[in-house]
């Protein structure tokens, strides 16, 4: 059961405010982006792998992240696991929800934001997944990726949870039970008394997700103070740019508990499972700088020999990590690597998640083996493979301590025989072409990181 210490010390509840907020993401790379948003603010952050079986909450947490790993899930498992985890939220009673959805509109939004309006009653849900500092907004209704509508995106071709449709009211309307407001440019630009007329008269209407337009850090600004102030009871649902602005919002506890682990100059570990066109050009950056090795992962061969597979790639990698070089170990990528391991898969009765699930799987196998060489750190690209290789590691949970760029946190495992190890998680189609390298600098920096 996720421990509670509010009921212990009232007094200290009372003079922080928010001492306990808890948010609700579906995977773990969004989960790890959004509880960096506080991290950085110094509260103490961690992030719960496999939540739904493992609801548990550090006693010294500000601020835990609870990841349902939902992402791919089917709309009915995605809102059972969504309600399980806002349960415990209820029972324990957390003063503040957060639900962390993806920033491209990726996964079941809609059912995962019933399952927190049914358990936890809120009056709505205000849905604003706009994060302007990373190109993401939304403006008229559609919600943009760099400019260009989300279904004209490579967003409208990811293997597992693909958008085809840029208008996040119709998004939110094809997932949703509830009716869906709109609540446009025009009243986010008037001030927050004009969202608040504008959320009771939707709530009049019986609308219980309503979605905001937002183009600018500052709108998000006004639209979270407009909810803490408006008197309702309503639940933000946003990507990591709403969630920046709530630490100095409700002046949430700052702690300077952190300590220091000294670098050590082994080499790192990069994990990419992401067959994006980002993940691509960030790697190709990589094996530009000094001292570096691609070993690229046959996901034919994962299907059809994973023992074999397996042994290539670890013993290519640890003669690699002997002689001090950072290792990329990296899922085969490209229309034909990835329609041959479909097409494997389907030989084996497998669909295409499940390929991409076991592809996953074995890339956290092999990130494992080569952990035990001795490595600085690890970079790890796309949810999926972010944690199939804690799972693999024997992590339950992370404590989120920085940003090496927006969107970009790093950290350390918490708990497991790999305790203190520095990790840096990352979105597969997200960051520039440097993001690789920034992570690297801020991992081998001989003065120590702070974590």
């Amino acid at each position: 059961m996720l421990t509670n210490k509010l009921a212990k010390n009232d007094a200290k509840v009372q003079v922080m405010n928010m001492s306990r907020l808890a948010i609700i993401a579906d995977d773990l790379t969004g989960a790890n982006d959004t509880g960096v948003q506080f991290a950085k603010y110094g509260l103490r952050t961690y992030v719960v792998l496999d939540a739904v079986q493992n609801p548990v909450l550090p006693d010294e947490a500000d601020v835990v992240v609870l990841d349902t790993d939902s992402r791919a899930s089917t709309p009915s498992q995605a809102y059972n696991k969504a309600a399980a985890v806002a349960e415990v939220l209820k029972q324990e009673q957390v003063p503040m929800v957060y639900k962390k959805i993806d920033s491209t509109l990726r996964g079941n939004l809609g059912s995962e934001i019933d399952a927190v309006l049914d358990v936890l009653a809120y009056e709505c849900a205000a849905v604003v997944p706009a994060f302007p500092a990373i190109g993401r907004i939304t403006a008229g209704g559609y919600h943009l990726l760099n400019q260009v509508p989300l279904a004209c995106t490579e967003i409208a071709r990811d293997p597992k949870a693909p958008v085809t449709d840029s208008r996040l009211v119709e998004v939110l309307k094809q997932q949703t039970k509830y009716p869906v407001g709109y609540i446009g440019l025009q009243e986010v630009l008037s001030g927050s008394d004009a969202i608040c007329r504008a959320i009771g008269q939707a709530l009049a209407l019986g609308q219980r997700l309503i979605a905001f337009d937002a183009t600018e850090q500052a709108h998000l600004v006004t639209i979270a103070r407009a909810i803490k102030d408006c008197g309702r009871k309503i639940v933000m649902v946003g990507s990591a740019g709403l969630a920046e602005v709530l630490p100095q919002l409700y002046d949430m506890p700052v702690h300077n508990d952190s300590r220091t682990v000294e670098v050590q100059g082994n080499p790192l570990l990069i994990v990419a499972g992401s067959v994006s066109s980002v993940t691509a050009s960030q790697i190709g950056a990589f094996l530009k700088q000094p001292n570096t090795q691609l070993v690229e992962v046959c996901g034919q061969e994962l299907l059809r020999n994973p023992a074999g597979e397996v042994k290539r790639c670890t013993d290519t990698a640890a003669v690699a990590l002997r002689q001090g070089r950072h290792v990329a170990i990296v899922s085969a990528a490209g229309t034909d690597a990835v329609a041959e391991a479909r097409q494997a898969g389907r030989q084996q009765g497998m669909n295409a998640i499940e390929v991409s699930d076991h592809i996953a799987h074995y890339l956290g196998v092999i990130a494992a083996e080569l952990v035990n060489y001795g490595v600085e750190g690890l970079f790890l690209t796309g949810g999926d493979t972010a944690v199939s290789v804690c799972r693999a590691l024997g992590t339950s949970s992370m404590k989120v301590q920085g940003e090496v760029a927006p969107g970009i946190p790093f950290g350390y495992l918490h708990n497991g025989p790999f305790a203190g190890l520095k990790v840096v998680t990352k979105a597969g189609a997200f960051g520039t072409e440097e993001a690789i390298k920034k992570s690297m600098d801020v991992m081998l920096d001989q003065k120590g990181v702070n974590l």
